[in-house]
């Protein structure tokens, strides 16, 4: 490993693994790649964990007819990993926005219930949206993806999932280099020449180094990468210093730190995929910060009653 690269591990990747790691996230390093690549993925091409994938869709789903409970089929459940794991015929967006309407809505299944009373349909789900958690999260350094044409990798710094489901991608920088090199780097490996795969399930990107930190979602322009800051108005404010203080130890937060548990502590970023992404014509958006705490404040007020009730 050169110095650049070294640099740029020690003073931005590691931390953010170790932060990851202490919000909940099961970190599978670099030295572990044998481990991801003989137990978790089928190739290199395809991006999914299926065994966890797998073992949650059983975990999270059930559907109850006439006061009894079951548990979906083993061939709906292989047939629910098929149905996620969509073409990219439509192109990088389209068919990133099916996989997403798939995740907040999940997907009807037919299951036999008995002879007397037959099939029905029944909804499963890929997140519990509900009880972040009940689902599993994982952060994986140095994922090596192949490009379509098979001829060669791309390896995002970080990426992660949720229930074994890409969601997240991370590329981090030393101090001394702008997150625009991130950024740039980003955009290029969505193209269609490099690992759209990869993107085609991911909701939310991030650039970073140590002092500044950008996000975005696939699809954004360079010039609409955002930053994120805290509202220390907000009511979630006291949340967030207990999670950081509880991510960041025996050390002092840096930008990276506080924006990684602003965007990818699992409740929180749970609720921006759920609620706080959009597709507008051609175009996927994820809200700004001010946005996002602006109708947190609404929705608060709207929730609150008067004396008399209204």
């Amino acid at each position: 490993m050169d110095y650049k690269s070294y640099d740029e591990m020690n003073i931005s990747q590691i931390p953010a693994l170790e932060v990851l790691e202490n919000m909940g996230y099961q970190v599978i390093r670099e030295s572990e790649s044998t481990y991801v690549y003989n137990d978790l993925r089928e190739s290199m091409y395809s991006v999914l964990l299926k065994p966890v994938l797998k073992e949650q869709l059983k975990q999270i789903n059930s559907y109850e007819f006439k006061g009894q409970i079951h548990t979906f089929s083993d061939v709906n459940i292989e047939q629910a990993i098929n149905d996620i794991d969509m073409a990219l015929t439509d192109g990088l967006i389209k068919t990133n926005e099916k996989i997403y309407d798939t995740l907040i809505l999940g997907k009807s299944y037919e299951e036999r219930i008995s002879k007397e009373d037959g099939s029905r349909s029944f909804n499963m789900y890929y997140i519990d949206f509900d009880n972040p958690d009940k689902n599993v999260f994982h952060a994986i350094e140095e994922y090596s993806v192949e490009t379509e044409s098979g001829d060669s990798t791309a390896r995002p710094d970080i990426v992660l999932f949720v229930n074994g489901i890409p969601f997240g991608v991370i590329e981090c920088k030393k101090a001394s280099i702008s997150t625009s090199q991130g950024i740039s780097q980003m955009i290029r490996n969505q193209g269609q020449t490099y690992i759209h795969n990869l993107f085609k399930f991911v909701q939310i990107v991030m650039a970073t180094n140590k002092n500044e930190s950008k996000y975005a979602t696939v699809g954004t322009p360079s010039k609409l990468w955002s930053f994120l800051k805290e509202d220390k108005e907000s009511e979630e404010y006291e949340w967030y210093k207990i999670e950081l203080s509880n991510s960041v130890i025996n050390r002092i937060p840096t930008i990276q730190d506080q924006n990684l548990v602003s965007m990818f502590h699992p409740k929180r970023a749970l609720e921006l995929i759920r609620y706080f992404i959009l597709f507008d014509r051609k175009q996927k958006k994820i809200t700004r910060y001010q946005q996002f705490f602006a109708v947190k404040e609404i929705m608060s007020t709207i929730q609150e009653t008067d004396e008399e009730g209204n």
